[in-house]
């Protein structure tokens, strides 16, 4: 039961709203037709008072006009079930009767010129096991029973034919209830709508897209987040330009005495000594290379551009002799310059390690799929999951000569990142390793 009550639960702001305001809406008006229930005596009289008056009137006006004959047999023949005719000297006096002349005003009002009496009775002398709701006296002028009193006794419907003179009452209460339901669902979306472009540019920000801001308006608890997001992302924006200023400068500064040492170096008369600074130095260098390469501009302010990823791919793959076999025509929304970098070092990796790899571009429910598979000795599993972090490396001799500094997945991963994607690495049950990049669908048009 609860699985299935999670199952229908609405899942946004606005529909919980709107469903908390219906289930309120209709609580208070089931409220107020219990109350209308129960309270039933006076709305009961008053409906059969409206009801019963037209006919009331038209019996007057045939008891008046009949023929003797005629004027005897029309009381019985008008009596119902729930209304009884008849023809006395005077009202019906019962026990326990009292006079109602608000309602009599009301019916005089319909049969002018006529004396009228109303009591609320408490029982029928003719019927013990029913109890009527009311007795209507109306004094007769003309005719055969000129002088006489025409006495009709009101039996209460039935709540199957009681609710359909009530039913007009209710009207009011579901034209209220509509109409605050409109208003109010409005209203619900229009105070949600921040908190949606919020969720969109909080998206925005997590592919790396530190321009996207929020609009402030709305309520106060919404301006001040919409408020705070905006300040968050000035704040990153400024933290990540400073960033890469600083490692900018790293690897600027960097490069003039790695360059100065490696002059020194090849002064140096033992050979076995000079080879191994060289080769140090080399590797410095190829350091500080690489960090000036994270901070190149491109990498992080570069404009989103549709770009052809089909075409993208078959230029890496031409560039670098690999194999490539052509996928589906995907238009997608990219930094092209950060992302050619990423796929590119990816490419570079299965070269340096493995050979050339075999390339493959996909379009599935999810997006894009970019699959890079090599024939190489794979990656062992217990640092499959770490080879991505930062100058971590599989081959562990350090030497650039067999590998990088261990920047080029890590770059690879980030940037793929900021673009909504991922990057995931797994052995190859035949040999190799298998490399797969997912961009999402919300990228691709």
């Amino acid at each position: 039961m609860r699985n299935w009550l999670e199952r229908i639960k609405p899942d946004g702001l606005a529909a919980r709203f709107s469903v908390l305001l219906v289930l309120a809406l209709i609580g208070a008006n089931l409220i107020a037709a219990l109350l209308l229930a129960r309270e039933g005596s006076s709305f009961d009289r008053a409906m059969r008072l409206q009801g019963d008056a037209h006919r009331l009137a038209a019996l007057i006006e045939a008891l008046e006009h009949a023929e003797p004959a005629t004027a005897l047999a029309l009381p019985q023949r008008s009596s119902t079930g729930f209304t009884r005719f008849s023809v006395d000297a005077a009202p019906l006096a019962l026990a326990h009767m009292g006079r109602l002349p608000v309602q009599e005003a009301g019916l005089a009002a319909q049969l002018p010129q006529r004396k009228i009496e109303i009591r609320e009775v408490g029982a029928a002398p003719d019927a013990a096991d029913r109890v009527p709701l009311l007795l209507v006296s109306v004094l007769l002028e003309d005719g055969f029973h000129a002088g006489q009193w025409l006495n009709a006794l009101a039996y209460p419907l039935p709540s199957r034919q009681a609710w359909k003179w009530k039913l007009g009452f209710f009207a009011p209460l579901a034209a209220s209830l509509l109409g605050t339901l409109l208003v109010g669902v409005v209203f619900i979306r229009r105070m949600t709508r921040p908190l949606s472009d919020l969720a969109e540019a909080a998206r925005a920000a997590g592919r790396g897209d530190r321009s996207a801001r929020v609009r402030e308006c709305g309520a106060s608890e919404i301006r001040n987040a919409a408020a705070a997001f905006n300040d968050m992302q000035r704040r990153i924006a400024s933290f990540d330009a400073e960033r890469m200023r600083l490692l900018a400068a790293v690897g600027h500064d960097l490069r003039t005495p790695i360059t100065g040492l490696r002059i020194r170096a090849e002064l140096l008369d033992e050979d076995e000594q000079r080879h191994d600074m060289i080769r140090i130095l080399d590797d410095m260098a190829v350091m500080a290379e690489e960090l000036l390469h994270v901070t190149a501009p491109g990498s992080a302010v570069e404009d989103m551009q549709i770009c052809d990823l089909d075409l993208m791919l078959a230029q890496l793959c031409a560039d670098r002799g690999v194999s490539y076999q052509p996928g589906d025509a995907l238009q997608l929304r990219l930094r092209p310059v950060a992302m050619r970098r990423a796929i590119g070092n990816v490419l570079d990796n299965a070269l340096r390690y493995a050979g050339p790899p075999a390339v493959r571009l996909r379009r599935d429910a999810g997006g894009a799929q970019i699959r890079i598979e090599d024939r190489g000795p794979g990656i062992p599993d217990s640092i499959i999951h770490e080879v991505c972090e930062p100058f971590m490396r599989a081959e562990a001799s350090r030497s650039y000569e067999t590998g990088g500094i261990g920047l080029g997945l890590s770059i690879a991963r980030d940037v793929i990142r900021d673009h909504g994607g991922t990057l995931a690495l797994r052995n190859r049950t035949q040999g190799g390793l298998s490399v797969e990049i997912r961009l999402p669908q919300h990228q691709a048009t």
